[in-house]
């Protein structure tokens, strides 16, 4: 019988789990999970623990290994991962930096960002990782940090934008649908314009979004049409207005939009992926959007059913292992699906 000590508190478990992320642990007692649901709780540092909960809820960490010859890649191939001091962008930066790739992964907090990398560097040894600040919903912050990355890194070719954030519960308001607009369609096209022009023939852009983006959830048949015929970003960006005036006014669902600000959000991000794709595609340039599940993270409170490696390994594959002449296409768990 070993011990799970956590938050200065120790508790008896039929396993051992550990207190760095990476690690792999066997099976373990779903009798774990209310114990490290208290010790969180009543952590003061509940964020430093965090990924206990998702170890305890999900199977652990999964290894990513490509297939033998399928590697392109070297320690001069660079990625950007945003929103990786956490969870699937963490995931995403620790196996992009194992695989020998420069990795920069972003945060909002400077030093959490920094926290992240040193986990990484725990696990990994002499990783080729750093992190920068990244602020997706403030023009001036997405300048900064692409004006940064020009200096660091004269050429990009992975962009993974990952970073993402959705209000819990019943929460729905103009302002909170503005802030999730800005974060999850927005920011992610201003990043995608800003570095695009350090992106060339073979270079690859991954947008991670969501089943819950899918265009069933528009009530409306002219509206549908609209999202299919938009061919350019800026078609995109009039239809994101257009939601958030119609939340604005109180008249989304009489328009036929969904009640959902995430899943509008992630829509926009998933319609801009394909229009982008059509624009990059004589330069060589693959976008593509992927789904990464059901994941136990900070957004889901670590209710999902997949670990965040889990969730990590079809935005790898799809930045790594995709055929570059792929674009404009929506995956899950590998596969192609409609969006």
């Amino acid at each position: 019988m070993l011990r799970l000590l956590a938050a200065g508190r120790t508790i008896q478990a039929g396993c051992f789990i550990g207190h760095s992320p990476g690690r792999i642990f066997n099976r373990r007692p779903s009798s774990v999970v209310p114990h490290v649901k208290d010790i969180l709780r009543h952590s003061s540092k509940p964020r430093a623990f965090s990924h206990i909960m998702a170890f305890a809820t999900t199977g652990g960490p999964v290894q990513f290994t490509p297939p033998s010859g399928a590697k392109w890649w070297s320690d001069a191939t660079t990625a950007i991962v945003t929103g990786g001091n956490q969870g699937i962008g963490w995931e995403i930066a620790r196996i992009l930096s194992q695989q020998g790739i420069r990795t920069v992964l972003t945060s909002r907090d400077q030093k959490r960002g920094a926290e992240a990398v040193q986990r990484i560097k725990d696990i990994s040894g002499d990783a080729n990782i750093q992190s920068a600040q990244l602020e997706l919903e403030k023009p001036k912050s997405v300048s900064a940090f692409a004006a940064w990355i020009k200096e660091k890194l004269p050429h990009v070719n992975i962009l993974v934008n990952n970073a993402g954030m959705a209000y819990k519960g019943n929460t729905f308001g103009p302002e909170e649908n503005r802030h999730t607009m800005n974060v999850n369609f927005f920011g992610t096209r201003a990043l995608c314009e800003a570095i695009l022009p350090l992106m060339e023939k073979g270079d690859r852009i991954v947008n991670v979004c969501s089943r819950a983006g899918l265009l069933s959830q528009l009530k409306s048949q002219a509206l549908l049409d609209k999202f299919q015929a938009a061919s350019t970003p800026d078609d995109i960006t009039a239809l994101a207005n257009w939601w958030l005036e119609a939340v604005d006014n109180g008249t989304q669902a009489k328009q036929g939009f969904s009640n959902s600000m995430y899943g509008m959000s992630k829509l926009c991000e998933i319609a801009y992926t394909r229009v982008l794709a059509q624009q990059l595609a004589s330069h060589g340039i693959s976008v593509n959007a992927v789904c990464p599940g059901y994941v136990s993270t900070a957004m889901s409170s670590y209710k999902g059913t997949k670990h965040a490696s889990e969730g990590a390994d079809t935005p790898v594959w799809a930045a790594l292992l995709l055929p570059n002449d792929v674009t404009g296409k929506f995956f899950a768990e590998r596969e192609e699906t409609s969006a």
